[in-house]
């Protein structure tokens, strides 16, 4: 086994064993850094009060908020639904794929689950992905590696290869990079590992990695992984010395 997982598999239960209380402040803060840092990889530049009006259904002042809103509402409504998903045992297959970027689409957008026309990769990325006549067979053939090939191996292999492999395919017109970071994200969750949440100051090394070898999105799992794993640490140090000073104060006042 790699170093590197071996390290990530003895350090993980610092964050699946927060204790109940520490881990709902640590999610909503977890959960609102993804958030940020998922948008900011697709280009998009966001303000900590953009997150805090959109999830508290706050009136949008243009059309850019709204747009910007229900993007942050609808990718939040995603990784709660891989939540329980994930404790209800669901696989990642096709259907769930195409479920997943039609919940990231609005209700009539005729590109919700539609696999790309175009034959280049649209957005932030430059990648030398598969044409779009092939993309259908080129999606089963993802299908088939994941449950053939990946499946099998240590999960943050397996995230990352089929991340990698995903891209590359890069299925849809638009969010395919989001659908593949969460589905990435639900492959380890799932199997109780933390998020990786790859930072907007990752960027280079991400985009990187997606030019280069399948192996190469290892090491950026890893880091970002390491990255959740000291978040709880810090969070749960600082909540325990708050909740001593509260308490000590509390002796005080008695």
């Amino acid at each position: 086994m790699s170093l590197a997982y071996l390290e990530i598999d003895q350090a993980r239960s610092e964050y699946t064993a927060l204790p109940a209380e520490i881990r709902r402040e640590f999610d909503a803060r977890l959960i609102q850094s993804w958030l940020y840092h998922d948008h900011m990889l697709e280009g998009v530049v966001l303000t900590q009060a953009d997150i805090t009006r959109a999830l508290e259904g706050r009136p949008c002042r243009n059309y850019c908020d709204r747009v910007i809103h229900q993007s942050l509402r609808r990718m939040l409504a995603r990784i709660e639904q891989m939540d329980d998903d994930a404790r209800a045992g669901v696989e990642v297959s096709g259907t769930w794929v195409k479920n997943l970027h039609r919940s990231l689409c609005d209700d009539e957008d005729p590109a919700a689950a539609a696999f790309r026309t175009r034959n280049t990769s649209p957005g932030v990325y430059h990648l030398d992905v598969v044409p779009g006549k092939e993309i259908a067979q080129a999606f089963e053939n993802f299908l088939m590696r994941w449950e053939t090939e990946f499946r099998g191996l240590h999960p943050i292999r397996a995230a990352a290869l089929a991340h990698h492999e995903f891209m590359r395919v890069f299925p849809f017109d638009g969010r395919t990079g989001v659908v593949g970071r969460l589905m990435m994200n639900y492959i380890l969750t799932k199997n109780f590992y933390p998020p990786a949440i790859i930072h907007a100051s990752d960027r280079h090394h991400y985009f990187a990695a997606l030019n280069g070898h399948p192996s190469d999105m290892v090491p950026v799992l890893v880091e970002a992984m390491k990255g959740t794993i000291e978040a709880a640490r810090a969070f749960r140090r600082e909540f325990e010395a708050h909740d001593r000073a509260r308490h000590q104060s509390h002796r005080i006042a008695m």
